[in-house]
């Protein structure tokens, strides 16, 4: 992968396309993001290559990459080429899309405090979990890149810059910045930059043939595409051609939409499906082995599909049914968690739904308890903790990990009751600075004692001495909300997804205090059974004592129990 970086009018485009006639590739894909030059550029002598369409979302564009990603290798066996011109525009998109959503709370805002709507962009900002997400979007597109077995053309814009001091002023020194996501430098094999017309530089290449140390800037007189890939030992490249579609950034607002709608309506039928099972009316046992099997035959993403099955009749109803399966007769939930385990790693092919392309497919993630050990800690320690440790979740599956037994600071736990206590303690460590946790009892008018202080409270709990009683309520609410999603596998805007109002993004945006109540008390038996299923005796007789009270006074206190181990 290769990043092609150039200031204005500098040739960056005129180059990919000129190296789509090399005698080193096959075919060329050229995907075009906001430039609309593709066609012009047909005109270089030899070029070759074909537009890949998209309609400006990211989702489409996505679509594209893997679509060129995934093309077969010609009869002479010569790798495919990719361009993507221009990532500069693409990062733009990204946070356009960002822009959007703080526009729209923004709006959304002024309309409950009967405001009008912020006009000046300097009304909203973008926030650090925002440009979180853009980020992460980025990364969907690059790790898409990576898995193409021949060359990538990344085009970017470049500009020439003034250094400032620590005190913010600007000095004489002057250097070139990439208009892109600033870690992309570091992500590709190396950088090609052009600094005007047919003035070339390579920097931070890792090569063995090249004779330049990563570290190093040095001038590449006589350039083109075919004489570096030659230079650099290649033989693959892939290159494609994209007519201008202008981004929509809009369209993220529209995947953001429909997932809380999906969120909601399957809450919902979960939700039904217990309310039957509680008047005795389970789903038949026969349909739901056969979803399960079919789930587990299915030639998609298997782990999916059974996961889609317990979010549909929900894990509660699913352990009151008992089905016959290849392993024995056992309760349905069980029998997911079974066909989890012996799910064989599928092919990327499989997983895209595509022929599977030549080459080895990568090795499936093993449950290594130390690899596991090392990345909670990492994960505890970094500033997206909750994110990172979502993302564990995902990509080993809470089944296997239940099966895999580690060391925390919280005694020796399976991994996946780990990765459960982790979340609860990142959030009681994010508020550690701004809340301090409320003492169980009055305190008199005296002295801090000398003794350390009490455990930080969880993160959504304010000082109790300014607090009104109902602010009181429900910041206990939220704080058992957050406990019962962690305890679900769930993060907290999904276990809430049909309780949020249309737009809204997080549990802070919910109306109405008989809503959690509700919601609360109605998935208390879940937790409970969570509880005890991970071993936790103790906190599940606290847990039990709440019984139908919602909200439940002390729930900060036994929060902080659980994640003591008392």
């Amino acid at each position: 992968m290769l990043l092609l970086a150039g200031t204005e009018k500098s040739g960056k485009s005129y180059e990919a396309a000129a190296f789509s006639g090399s005698d080193l590739i096959g075919r060329t894909f050229w995907i075009e993001i906001g430039e609309g030059e593709g066609h012009h550029y047909g005109a270089v002598p030899g070029a070759r290559y074909e537009l890949v369409p998209h309609d400006g979302s990211l989702r489409d564009i996505l679509d594209a990459v893997r679509w060129a990603v995934w093309q077969p290798r010609g009869e002479d066996g010569k790798p495919n080429a990719i361009v993507l011109d221009s990532v500069s525009v693409l990062w733009e998109l990204l946070g356009d899309e960002q822009a959007v959503i703080s526009r729209r709370r923004a709006a959304e805002r002024a309309a409950r405090q009967k405001q009008p709507a912020p006009t000046d962009p300097t009304d909203y900002t973008i926030t650090t979990d925002q440009w979180n997400v853009a980020k992460k979007r980025w990364g969907l597109v690059i790790d898409a890149l990576r898995h193409h077995d021949g060359p990538v053309i990344l085009c970017a814009r470049m500009d020439e810059v003034t250094l400032f001091d620590a005190a913010g002023q600007p000095t004489k020194d002057r250097t070139w910045k990439i208009q892109a996501e600033k870690k992309l430098p570091f992500e590709v094999t190396g950088t090609l930059q052009l600094r005007g017309y047919r003035r070339a530089f390579l920097t931070g290449m890792r090569s063995l043939t090249l004779n330049i140390t990563p570290d190093k800037t040095v001038p590449y007189p006589g350039f083109s595409l075919d004489k570096l890939m030659r230079d650099l030992g290649l033989h693959e490249l892939e290159a494609a051609p994209r007519t201008y579609v202008a981004p929509q950034p809009e369209a993220y607002v529209e995947e953001h939409d429909s997932e809380l709608a999906r969120l909601a309506d399957r809450n919902n039928r979960s939700r039904e499906a217990r309310q039957n099972a509680a008047q005795g009316q389970l789903p038949d046992p026969e349909a739901v082995s056969r979803a399960i099997r079919a789930a587990f035959e299915s030639r998609s993403d298997k782990r999916r599909e059974l996961v889609k099955v317990r979010a549909h009749y929900g894990a509660s109803v699913l352990a009151q049914v008992v089905v016959s399966t290849p392993w024995g007769e056992m309760d349905a939930n069980a029998a997911i968690d079974t066909a989890l385990l012996n799910i064989e790693p599928a092919t990327p092919g499989e997983q895209a739904g595509r022929p599977q392309p030549s080459g080895p497919a990568p090795a499936a993630l093993p449950l290594d308890a130390d690899e596991i050990e090392r990345r909670l800690a990492e994960a505890l320690s970094a500033p997206d903790a909750e994110q990172r440790l979502h993302t564990m979740r995902e990509e080993y599956g809470a089944a296997p990990l239940a099966q895999t037994v580690v060391q925390t600071e919280w005694g020796t736990v399976d991994a996946n009751s780990a990765i459960t206590m982790a979340l609860m303690s990142g959030n009681e460590r994010q508020s550690a600075g701004s809340a301090p946790a409320p003492a169980p009892e009055p305190a008199p008018q005296q002295s801090p004692p000398v003794e350390p202080p009490a455990p930080p409270a969880p993160r959504t709990a304010p000082r109790r001495a300014s607090m009104t009683a109902e602010e009181r309520a429900r910041a206990n609410m939220i704080a058992e909300l957050e406990l019962q999603a962690q305890m679900l596998g769930m993060n907290t805007t999904e276990f809430v997804a049909d309780l949020l109002p249309a737009g809204a993004t997080s549990v802070e945006d919910i109306r109405g205090g008989s809503r959690l109540q509700d919601h609360i008390r109605g998935h208390r038996a879940q937790v409970l059974a969570a509880f005890t299923k991970r071993g936790m005796a103790q906190a599940a007789a606290e847990y039990a004592k709440f019984g139908d009270r919602v909200p439940a006074r002390n729930i900060n206190q036994f929060i902080t129990g659980v994640l003591q181990g008392k």
